[in-house]
Parts: C-alpha cells; sequence; structure tokens
C-alpha cells in the first residue's frame, strides 16, 4: 500500500474548475495594513530606532526618514509619555518579550 493509503492523488484531466473571487490589493503604505499592527511597528520604531524619544522620530519626520502618517500617532505617545512616564518602559519590555519570542529568521 503506498503512503496515501490507497488514495488516488492522480490528476485528472476533467477536473472540475473552481472558480473563487480574489480582491489584488495596489502595495499601499506600510500602515494600511490595520491600526494594532501599525501602532505596533510604530512603538518598535520609537523604541529600536529612536530610543523612544517621539521628538526624534518627528524630526525624522520633517526630514523625510519617515513616513508622514506616523505624525499623529506620535503626537499621541508624546501627551501620553507626558502624563504617563512609565509607558516608555511598557513599551520598552513589549518590544523585548515579542523580539525574545519570535527572533528574526
Amino acid at each position: 500500500m503506498s503512503a496515501t493509503k490507497g488514495v488516488d492523488l492522480s490528476l485528472s484531466s476533467n477536473a472540475a474548475v473552481i472558480e473563487v473571487p480574489v480582491e489584488v490589493l495596489d502595495a499601499g503604505p506600510r500602515w494600511s495594513y490595520g491600526s494594532l499592527a501599525a501602532n505596533f511597528a510604530r512603538v518598535q520604531i520609537l523604541v529600536a530606532w529612536y530610543g523612544g524619544d517621539p521628538d526624534r522620530y518627528l524630526e525624522a519626520i520633517a526630514n523625510g526618514v519617515e513616513d508622514e502618517d506616523d505624525t499623529d500617532f506620535l503626537r499621541h505617545i508624546k501627551q501620553r509619555l507626558h502624563v504617563e512616564p512609565s509607558l516608555l518602559a511598557d513599551m520598552r519590555r513589549i518590544v523585548g518579550e515579542f523580539a525574545a519570542r519570535f527572533p528574526a529568521l
């Protein structure tokens, strides 16, 4: 008996064709794929590349290095950090835990 246990997996010329509708999306900005994923990516960039300093990140945007779409998020984070300074430590911990569990391949 074969590894397929007797199931015939041969291709047939008269096999049924099933058409499935597919939506094709143009490549858009990296943040257009969902706000949760976008915000996590922004936090990771803020922590890893800009040392947790929203002003440095905003300066990079002003210099054309980063995406202008990040501006509102960074202004919001700046306000939250003013009210809740421990937020930066939380963001660093979360990014660190994620990196430890899902290392780059």
